[in-house]
């Protein structure tokens, strides 16, 4: 990665993590949006920018909130636009008046302001500048582009901070593993909520793995952190409806009703757990004239 922009490398290093997360080759990471082996191999190893597009495919298929990986986007993409230099202000050098030798008055010292002529001064007859201005322009401009690149890691920072921090939910609500990774909900205080909001997103387990009769993937998933599960279905046709279901408990669901939805992972909201075995139901309904491909299994 010698010569690549640091803030590529900093972006690519992110999407490698995203890749592995997913469980994806290149190959496979091809194949599941609308980018090319080739061009997946320039933005991972940092030789070129992604689209947004790419980068945020990418967060879907591993699960990941976009708001901090959109800030170090957002980081690459303002290096490479050039938005981040700052330009050399031009100096402006007065011409001096003209000394008369009827004149008696003292010499002005060298480093006295000289009082520019009203009249205007052809281009080809203005003195160079001065080598004390050029020196405090240098200075003026080497420290705006700090301040910039401060503003740029502080506002990365805070981004960080808001996807990294929990929700405010009930007391048996939020909680936090072993390894300090806080969650927004647990069990009961989860069902209808986004698992993308509440981070019960974030390094889940598969319980389920299918293809239906029509071709679209179906899982389902589970964190234990949270003590939930949601279904999430791909490659999916518009009026497609999935819903996941456990006895005694209100049916999560979602359909597909945007041609947005057809080519990205399309999920319920969470379901919370009780304690034990819990009997689930994930049901994929395809058209309201052929029955439902459901399938049942046991979450522990």
């Amino acid at each position: 990665m010698s010569g690549a922009r640091p803030e590529f490398v900093l972006l690519a290093t992110e999407l490698r993590v995203l890749r592995e997360r997913a469980a994806l080759s290149i190959t496979e990471l091809a194949g599941k949006s609308a980018y090319s082996r080739s061009s997946w191999h320039r933005y991972l190893g940092g030789t070129a920018l992604p689209p947004w597009l790419a980068v945020r495919a990418l967060c879907q298929l591993a699960d990941e909130p976009t708001p901090r990986i959109r800030a170090l986007w957002e980081l690459a993409e303002a290096a490479a636009s050039g938005r981040a230099a700052v330009r050399e202000a031009p100096v402006t050098a007065a011409r001096e008046a003209p000394v008369t030798a009827a004149k008696t008055e003292p010499t002005q010292p060298a480093d006295t302001a000289v009082v520019p002529v009203e009249q205007p001064v052809a281009p080809e007859t203005r003195p160079a500048p001065r080598r004390h201005e050029q020196r405090w322009w240098s200075v003026r401009a080497l420290a705006f582009t700090c301040v910039l690149a401060l503003c740029l890691a502080l506002g990365l920072v805070a981004a960080w901070q808001r996807v990294r921090t929990p929700e405010a939910a009930s007391p048996d609500a939020a909680t936090a593993s072993a390894s300090g990774f806080h969650v927004g909900c647990v069990a009961g205080a989860c069902t209808g909520r986004d698992p993308s909001v509440t981070l019960c997103g974030a390094q889940p387990q598969t319980l389920l793995h299918r293809v239906t009769p029509s071709g679209a993937g179906l899982e389902v998933r589970y964190n234990p952190l949270c003590r939930a599960v949601w279904a999430r279905v791909w490659n999916t046709r518009l009026g497609d409806t999935l819903t996941l279901s456990e006895p005694g408990q209100p049916a999560q669901s979602i359909a597909v009703h945007s041609t947005r939805q057809l080519n990205a992972f399309v999920h319920t909201p969470l379901l919370g757990l009780h304690a034990g075995p819990t009997p689930l139901t994930a049901c994929l309904s395809e058209t309201p004239h052929t029955p439902a491909t459901c399938y049942r299994l046991t979450a522990h």
